[in-house]
């Protein structure tokens, strides 16, 4: 029997901006081949297909060079003709030129009808399920800020809509992610929900900032940097919403580290009126912040 090394099955997985090495999980391409096809890059899609049809045209291509003069046409001992014949077979077009002309080559030209029909259903399915898959385009700021609002010490963070359409019936959740011990001297890592002061938008549009109150009741209450820093706190941001012209729910997520958390900023305005008196929207500014002018908490 052969046995994998122990480095064969290390990868790398990426969740939000953070990196895990996952170890002793098979994770090649034929252990959810779906999920691969649907998760790698359109670059790489294209590339594993166009490989696939390569291998497949020389495979039958050989085959057909093992049964001699079985196809009518093709030039005396030319590999590139059979190729070229495959290629014909295998997308199913048969321009007529050469053509199978005894038992054997029927047969091979058989299989590879059925092969490249079956494989032509395949590959359809899968371009059609990644372009009509929905996706939110929501850009968020590239940090939280925490201070005073409404003369309460809060935790903000802001996203914006991409798009000119809207996200109609859209809800934000924040969640707190940090290390922990328990009473067993245990390190855990847990999640717990932080209460938003508005959770839910009926119509996103532009953009949105998300409030989260730190009083009593908050599992951040009392807690600073160096606090949030010892428990390796992590913040994750979930947006949900459906959206307005594919008729479809999207979703997104963004994350953030203790590191990415300005105490005693605000976000800048990004919304001003202009010389003519029509409202505009700066997205430039959108991760842009400020020092608060009153004294903030942390």
């Amino acid at each position: 029997m052969i046995r994998r090394r122990q480095s064969d099955r290390d990868h790398l997985v990426r969740i939000g901006d953070r990196e895990f090495l996952t170890r002793g999980l098979d994770q090649s391409f034929w252990t959810d081949a779906f999920h691969n096809s649907m998760s790698v890059s359109w670059p790489l899609f294209f590339g594993g297909f166009a490989l696939y049809f390569l291998t497949m045209n020389l495979l039958f291509a050989f085959l057909f060079w093992l049964g001699g003069d079985c196809i009518a046409n093709a030039r005396s001992d030319s590999f590139v003709d059979l190729f070229f014949f495959s290629i014909e077979t295998l997308a199913t077009v048969g321009y007529g030129d050469m053509h199978p002309q005894n038992i054997y080559g029927h047969s091979i030209a058989t299989m590879e009808i059925f092969t490249g029909m079956s494989t032509l259903a395949v590959f359809t399915g899968l371009i059609f399920a990644r372009f009509s898959r929905p996706r939110a385009r929501v850009i968020f700021a590239d940090s939280m800020t925490f201070a005073q609002h409404d003369g309460q010490a809060t935790l903000m963070a802001r996203f914006a809509n991409a798009r000119r359409s809207s996200v109609n019936e859209a809800r934000a959740e924040l969640w707190f992610v940090y290390t922990d011990t328990t009473a067993e001297g245990v390190g855990f890592r847990r999640f717990r929900h932080l209460a938003l002061k508005q959770p839910r938008n009926p119509i996103f549009v532009f953009s949105w900032t998300l409030f989260h109150e730190v009083d009593e009741n908050s599992p951040i209450f009392g807690h600073g940097r160096e606090q949030l820093e010892a428990m390796d706190a992590y913040f994750m941001v979930v947006f949900v919403g459906l959206d307005d012209v594919s008729g479809q729910n999207v979703n997104v997520r963004q994350g953030y580290s203790w590191r990415d958390v300005k105490f005693g900023e605000v976000f800048a305005d990004i919304l001003s009126v202009g010389e003519n008196g029509v409202p505009q929207i700066d997205y430039r500014r959108l991760s842009a912040t400020e020092p608060q002018e009153t004294d903030g908490e942390d």
